[in-house]
């Protein structure tokens, strides 16, 4: 072999390991993981589509609309609680923020499957009542699992957290399939749904040391938690608003069918914003926070560097999925749900912005500036509360998922602005990861477009 060769198999060994290596980070782990899910998610929608219909879709978008409407008004910060307070490493302590949790489990799914009549007259489709009744197990289910699955990002297990919700997409994919062939209607989701919940439980009990939880009680614990959760709990409503404030609007509005396309339009669009937060709540916040701690000089500059590639890969992958839409649509699903691509275009402009966004609340959360946080939800709030109207004044339904894209965009600014008084933003970062997006957009948009026209059937 000559002297160049060998340099050449020396620089493509040097190149796989550092890739190998990479891979096996935390970050490189959730990437992949995230990745794998998206595949799987978009195969089992193509799949999907072919066996049930928009109806169905339409059903199951409803109850998880609900699911998560009331998961946020009783969202008491269970995993924030656990991951920042000194105690958690004492059994004592964990067995009675468990019992808590498991209470508000079996309280929420006794409260959800009761008023489930009432739900779906309020949506206009009593249809709904039975699945969302059963489906309501979900949260007794969740209630019972252990607490090791918060715990474990304190022990740096945020790699197996990742491959573990993997796994447990692929399962509920197949199960789900499977049941598809079989039923053809909404059960088939709901089915796989609580057969995934079941799993997670047990799994929680069996991945983890020291996993194993008993009821307990111990009021001063009791009150401390309950404590910290008024702040997250008006946080979490506030968040509620906003994120459910276009499916009980179009959920009104909408046909089951249509809203069966947006709900589509929505699980393609939330997949980069569910990489977003798991990335920076399981890898980014814990640096934050340590960074805080011990040498908060030092978080200018980290603030950016433990997170710039990622950053940058997210916001040209979401530019690109905001111009390329159509093409996506017309590759994965049948001429029925050509109107999902509109849909997937809006929502990824608030999706593109996501990651940035939730660095900067959970950089201020880091450094205890709760009212601060708080106010960039505000923020969100009173943009939906005026957007939302004058969308539908002006141009109807679809003027509200305008106003949920771009809803990322003045919490943003103020994103900005607080990051500013705390002596963070770096003015040019940002702007860069704004043209990154504005790149794959372009390059979306126009390698889209010039698929379709050659190949006109697709």
């Amino acid at each position: 072999m000559s002297f160049s060769a060998e340099r050449t198999a020396a620089r493509q060994t040097s190149i796989l390991r550092r890739l190998l290596g990479l891979a096996t980070t935390r970050t490189g782990v959730l990437a992949l993981t995230m990745a794998g899910n998206l595949v799987v998610r978009t195969g089992s929608s193509m799949l999907l589509t072919r066996l049930l219909t928009p109806y169905d879709f339409g059903i199951v978008g409803i109850i998880t609309t609900v699911f998560f409407a009331v998961a946020m008004i009783t969202d008491l910060g269970f995993e924030a609680f656990l991951i920042r307070h000194e105690r958690t490493e004492d059994r004592h302590f964990r067995d009675v923020i468990w019992t808590i949790h498991a209470k508000r489990g079996f309280a929420l799914f006794v409260g959800v499957a009761i008023a489930s009549p009432a739900i779906a007259w309020a949506f206009g489709k009593p249809v709904v009542t039975v699945p969302l009744a059963v489906a309501s197990l979900i949260f007794l289910i969740n209630g019972l699992a252990s607490l090791s699955l918060m715990t474990a990002l304190r022990r740096d297990k945020a790699r197996e957290l990742s491959v573990l919700d993997f796994g447990l997409q692929i399962f509920q994919t197949l199960t789900c399939l499977s049941l598809a062939l079989w039923w053809r209607n909404a059960w088939s989701i709901i089915a796989a749904m609580l057969l995934q919940s079941a799993l997670r439980a047990l799994l929680s009990y069996r991945l983890f040391a020291d996993s194993t939880q008993r009821p307990a009680r111990d009021r001063s614990v009791s009150r401390e938690f309950l404590a910290f959760s008024r702040v997250i709990l008006m946080s979490s409503m506030l968040t509620l608003l906003i994120g459910q404030s276009d499916k009980l609007v179009l959920g009104r509005l909408f046909t089951l069918d249509q809203f069966g396309l947006y709900a589509i339009a929505l699980t393609i669009a939330s997949a980069p914003t569910g990489f977003a937060e798991a990335y920076v709540r399981r890898i980014v916040f814990p640096v934050y926070a340590q960074t805080w701690r011990q040498v908060p000089s030092e978080l200018p500059l980290v603030y950016y560097s433990v997170r710039r590639l990622p950053s940058a890969l997210y916001a040209f992958g979401c530019g690109g999925l905001i111009g390329g839409a159509p093409l996506l649509v017309a590759l994965l699903y049948d001429p029925r749900y050509a109107s999902v691509a509109t849909f997937i275009s809006l929502l990824m402009i608030g999706s593109a912005l996501r990651l940035s966004n939730i660095a900067a609340s959970e950089l201020l959360t880091a450094t205890g500036e709760m009212t601060r946080m708080l106010r960039i939800t505000v923020v969100r709030v009173i943009w939906l509360a005026v957007a939302i109207p004058a969308g539908f004044f002006m141009v109807g339904p679809i003027g509200v998922v305008a106003a949920v894209g771009l809803m990322e965009v003045p919490a943003m600014l103020y994103s900005w602005l607080l990051l500013g008084r705390v002596r963070v933003l770096d003015l040019r970062q940002e702007l860069l990861l704004l043209a990154l997006v504005a790149t794959g957009a372009a390059i979306g948009f126009l390698g889209g477009t010039e698929v379709l026209r050659l190949f006109p059937r697709l």
